[in-house]
C-alpha cells in the first residue's frame, strides 16, 4: 500500500497542470465573445494569418500598443486579422476601455480572465501578450509585453511572413 501511495503522489508531482502554447503549437481556441455578445472563435479564421493580442484596461502598455497595432493593421488589410483579446473580469471595463481607444482595424472580443478556460494555455503573464498565427492555425511568434517601435519590428516581420 505504502509503494502505491508513493507511486500515485510521484505522478501527481510530475503531471504537468496545462501545457503553455509555444512557437510551433497549433493554436487552442479562444473561448471569447465580439462586443455584440457572439462567440469569436479562431477556426473561423482559418486560411487566414491573425495576430491576437492580450489585453486588460488596467494594463498601461497595453493602452499603447492596441494603437499602434491599429495603426499598423491597414498595411496588412486582406492579409492579417487583427485582434484585440480583452480579459478584464468585468467586461464593461474592457468594453470602456477598447471604446476608449477608438480602434477602426483591430477587432475586439472579451474573455475574461477568471472564466475563461482558454487563457491557462496561453499564460499571459505579462501583458500584453501577443500571438500570431498562419493559415494554418500554428503559432509563429509570441511576443510579451510592448515598447515603443515594437509595432515596426512586427510589421517588418509579417511583411517577410505573408509574402
Amino acid at each position: 500500500m505504502k509503494s502505491l501511495v508513493v507511486s500515485l503522489a510521484l505522478c501527481l508531482a510530475t503531471a504537468p497542470a496545462y501545457a503553455e502554447l509555444k512557437k510551433g503549437d497549433h493554436f487552442i481556441e479562444l473561448d471569447a465573445k465580439s462586443a455584440t455578445g457572439k462567440n469569436f472563435h479562431l477556426k473561423d479564421m482559418a486560411g487566414k494569418w491573425v495576430l491576437f493580442t492580450f489585453g486588460a484596461s488596467w494594463c498601461q502598455p497595453c493602452h499603447k500598443e492596441l494603437p499602434a497595432w491599429d495603426r499598423v493593421a491597414p498595411k496588412f488589410k486582406g492579409k492579417v486579422v487583427f485582434v484585440a483579446v480583452n480579459i478584464d473580469n468585468k467586461p464593461q471595463d474592457g468594453k470602456q476601455f477598447l471604446d476608449s481607444l477608438k480602434l477602426k482595424h483591430v477587432f475586439p472580443v472579451f474573455m475574461p480572465d477568471e472564466t475563461s478556460t482558454a487563457i491557462k494555455s496561453y499564460d499571459p503573464d505579462k501583458m500584453p501578450s501577443t500571438f500570431v498565427i498562419d493559415p494554418q492555425g500554428v503559432i509563429q511568434i509570441i511576443r510579451y509585453g510592448y515598447d515603443k517601435g515594437d509595432e515596426d519590428k512586427l510589421a517588418a516581420t509579417l511583411s517577410e511572413l505573408v509574402k
